[in-house]
């Protein structure tokens, strides 16, 4: 077997689940730390069924053989050293993927790793990349990838879905503040964590129903269902959860923000920064399921040519040949 096939262990702690899933798909064999409190450093596989992942106590670390590091957090160089006893970028070669967009403010945000040249930075989305000043780092830009469960989009119901966790929380950075306003055009229903919380919440009226947190791949069967697809965020990187829809064969209207003009071509939906004209796609959309369909099946084509699995995989096995070698 050539060199460049060959498997390598890859240490990487549960972080974003939705990007993990992707990204354990792979060829390689994935370590994940699980320790007796199931917290965010030790949450192992939470119950997800990853075939090449397995769960690894904190304490058997230190005799583990580890080819890589994809750190996820700055605290995470620390957890190595202390459990490892090896030092990324040093000891044992590391990758730092940085999945959030700089905040406060993109002019002066550093990012933590801008003064290690010896851990490449991987950013999720060239926006991103642009956005923080990643000082003498190596960079690369690895998108996302999305498992095709083919086309599930019915839009039987006549109504927009959004998938937004924590929504109450994060108000307006993910754009719950405009899902009221939007409302006064078509019903929204919202998939996520902390969802229900919507409709108690004196800042949320109008015709916005929070669903709750669905697991697994339900949630997009339900959404699916849904007419047309909404995506508020206003500053994040590029949600997962709308380039699902997307494969799902769903149209999209979205704020115009981040990276989501560069994800969603104009033939899938409408993207604005005008409140009316997102309202007037979303009514547009909802009441005519003709034009929903052919934006939708543009939207799937664009998804699964620019964020497909494979893609997404093949990238991140050159640059763990080119890390590790």
């Amino acid at each position: 077997m050539p060199s460049s096939q060959v498997p390598r262990n890859v240490l990487i702690w549960h972080v974003h689940g939705s990007w993990t899933e992707s990204f354990v798909a792979g060829r390689h064999r994935y370590l994940v730390p699980v320790d007796a409190e199931r917290d965010a450093d030790g949450r192992g596989l939470a119950g997800r069924t990853w075939p090449q992942a397995t769960e690894i106590p904190v304490g058997e670390l230190s005799d583990t053989d580890v080819d890589l590091v994809v750190l996820q957090r700055p605290a995470d160089i620390e957890l190595v050293t202390r459990f490892c006893g090896r030092t990324p970028g040093i000891d044992v070669a590391a990758v730092f993927v940085e999945h959030n967009a700089p905040r406060p403010y993109a002019v002066d945000s550093v990012h933590p790793l801008a003064d290690r040249s010896d851990i490449p930075l991987v950013h999720v989305t060239e926006f991103n990349e642009l956005m923080w000043d990643n000082g003498s780092a190596p960079t690369r830009v690895i998108g996302h990838g999305v498992a095709d469960r083919g086309s599930l989009y019915t839009g039987e119901v006549p109504a927009a879905a959004a998938m937004i966790n924590e929504p109450v929380r994060r108000w307006r950075t993910v754009g719950a503040d405009l899902l009221a306003p939007l409302s006064r055009h078509v019903p929204i229903e919202v998939w996520g964590m902390g969802t229900e919380g919507l409709e108690h919440d004196p800042r949320c009226g109008g015709e916005v129903r929070g669903r709750g947190d669905v697991s697994g791949a339900a949630v997009l069967d339900e959404v699916a269902r849904r007419r047309v697809y909404l995506h508020t965020a206003r500053w994040t990187s590029l949600g997962l959860s709308l380039l699902e829809a997307m494969c799902a064969g769903m149209p999209v209207v979205a704020v115009a923000a981040t990276m989501a003009p560069l994800a969603v071509p104009p033939e899938a939906g409408v993207i604005s920064a005008d409140l009316g004209v997102l309202g007037e796609a979303l009514a547009r959309f909802v009441s005519d399921p003709a034009a929903a369909e052919v934006a939708g099946k543009a939207a799937r084509e664009h998804a699964l040519a620019h964020y497909g699995l494979d893609r997404f995989l093949a990238k991140w096995d050159r640059l763990i040949e080119e890390v590790c070698a």
